[in-house]
């Protein structure tokens, strides 16, 4: 890379494996690039310019005057593949190869001479140039856009890079970002370019895939009305055992050391486990004792001791539509006596 004697910009040659480039750049922009096929020497004479290798120039001022430059070779390998298709979407989901392709007994050898023959003879388009003897305007211009698109491609590659296009010259990474994008638009252009329409037979396998979960009218009904017997039956059980605690008035949540102190100090029952410790020594002092919690005091009281009677359970023997049955009873009763005591 060495300046113009004028001072008006500079010009940079490039080289590789028997090619070269060599471009001037003035300055009327910061950062400028293109695209080119270089020169090949005596290659160029049996290499028609569609098919000689492409290069990608980038220059720029900032901080300091710096270029760079790849050399991409496009080439083009026939392989014997199995691809999977999506046929709901019509997409190509895989593509594995088998082995490489063979004129003698690989399927469709009989298409491959588009390829394989003349014009190509195993050559790859590079995609910038034509190579049209006499081309119209319609295709100079689009030969012109395509040139100016592909560096332009790499060049805003490097400038949505996180290290920026300053640190993408200092790392030379334009080679890495040049073949990105070189090689999807060659992707893109080759099954237009290549591949050619064809009726002959071909093995295919067809696989389908059923979703797992299924919904049986018959199970979902029924699972639906044990589900609301069961909802039905839990509202019923939490109604019943709300009756029968009422008038256990906790002052802590149930657990906790709290409850424990409140519902068991000073009574008799920890004088008999004051000092037991052992699981055995606890068994044998409770052993053949019975309790009760006195709604009154809220305390713990044992058989024989003053408000043991006045803390009655229900009678288990008794079912909980009786209890609830007592219960609204005696609820009337106790309105009618209020009722009649006040009344002059």
């Amino acid at each position: 890379m060495t300046q113009l004697p004028d001072g008006s910009g500079w010009s940079v040659t490039a080289s590789s494996n028997g090619c070269t480039l060599t471009w001037n750049v003035d300055k009327n922009a910061t950062t400028l690039f293109g695209s080119s096929v270089p020169s090949c020497g005596s290659a160029d004479a049996t290499t028609p310019i569609q098919f000689r290798p492409v290069i990608f120039w980038f220059f720029t001022y900032q901080p300091s005057a710096a270029g760079s430059a790849t050399f991409c070779w496009p080439t083009i390998s026939l392989w014997d593949v199995a691809v999977e298709v999506d046929l709901a979407t019509g997409n190509l989901t895989k593509v594995t190869p088998i082995q490489p392709f063979s004129q003698s007994y690989s399927n469709f050898s009989s298409l491959s001479a588009n390829v394989t023959g003349e014009p190509l003879n195993g050559r790859a388009y590079n995609g910038i140039e034509f190579g049209i003897a006499d081309p119209n305007r319609f295709i100079l211009a689009r030969r012109n856009a395509t040139q100016l698109q592909m560096p332009a491609a790499v060049f805003q590659s490097a400038q949505n890079s996180p290290e920026g296009v300053i640190a993408v010259f200092a790392t030379n990474r334009f080679t890495q970002l040049a073949t990105e994008v070189y090689t999807t638009y060659l992707k893109l252009i080759a099954k237009t370019v290549y591949f050619l329409p064809s009726s002959e037979p071909m093995t295919v396998r067809v696989t389908s895939s059923r979703k797992r979960l299924f919904l049986s009218n018959w199970a979902v009904h029924l699972l639906s009305a044990a589900m609301f017997l069961l909802a039905i039956t839990a509202t019923l059980l939490h109604r019943f055992h709300w009756l029968d605690r009422q008038s256990l008035r906790l002052a802590h949540e149930p657990g906790t050391i709290a409850s424990a102190m409140t519902i068991g100090a000073q009574t008799n029952i920890a004088s008999l486990l004051d000092g037991q410790q052992r699981e055995e020594d606890i068994m044998k002092v409770l052993r053949d004792k019975k309790f009760r919690i006195n709604p009154r005091t809220m305390k713990i009281v044992m058989e024989g001791e003053v408000g043991y009677d006045e803390a009655h359970s229900a009678d288990p023997r008794r079912t909980v539509f009786g209890n609830l049955v007592s219960r609204r009873l005696s609820g009337r009763m106790s309105r009618n006596f209020s009722a009649a005591a006040k009344t002059p």
